[in-house]
């Protein structure tokens, strides 16, 4: 990682995996790993800072900029011990704290952490879930885990980008699900 973090945290392999199921996040603009760099990851960095929140020794994972104009202001940080999230207040969950995720709230708007001492944590990040849920696990996994999950993910359709709309769908649709064009 650029200039942040103890280097070699996580293993290889899990490395791997990260970068291999970035492939498959829907959204473009999620950032992994060492492309983790920019002017909205630099403004979240400073208000981490300004938090006090101890991520200077952890490895960054996931960084998802949650503002409109790229400012950083709100967003989601993962590294390979914490989970930081900034949007209308701060929250940090400890990656090894989290027994569970789910899609909560009244219209499936919300992720809810439920921790190991029971308490929940509900965040309005339902979109993200997939690539949440997956990262985490693969956080929380050993090696023998990760190359499970890897096994997984292989077997998973690929994504495609659609001929009319350039969007990003899975491979196995007959349609574009935003503009309707025949995928084959």
């Amino acid at each position: 990682m650029k200039g942040v973090g103890v280097m070699n945290q996580l293993s290889q392999k899990k490395k791997d995996l990260i970068a291999g199921v970035y492939v498959n996040f829907k959204d473009r603009r999620i950032l992994v790993l060492d492309g983790i760099s920019g002017d909205a990851f630099e403004g979240f960095k400073g208000i981490l800072t300004k938090r006090n929140a101890p991520f200077e020794n952890e490895e960054v994972v996931f960084f998802k900029d949650l503002t409109w104009f790229g400012g950083g202001e709100e967003g989601i940080l993962i590294t390979d011990k914490h989970f930081y999230y900034y949007q209308w207040g701060f929250k940090q969950i400890a990656i090894a704290d989290i027994a569970q995720l789910r899609v909560g709230g009244w219209f499936d708007e919300n992720i809810v952490f439920v921790l190991k001492n029971g308490q929940s944590v509900s965040l309005w990040l339902a979109k993200f879930f997939g690539e949440i849920k997956t990262i985490i696990e693969i956080l929380q996994s050993d090696d023998e885990v990760a190359i499970e999950i890897e096994a997984k993910e292989k077997s998973l359709p690929v994504q495609v980008q659609c001929l009319g709309c350039k969007a990003i769908i899975r491979a196995n649709q007959n349609f574009c699900e935003y503009c309707r064009s025949p995928v084959s």
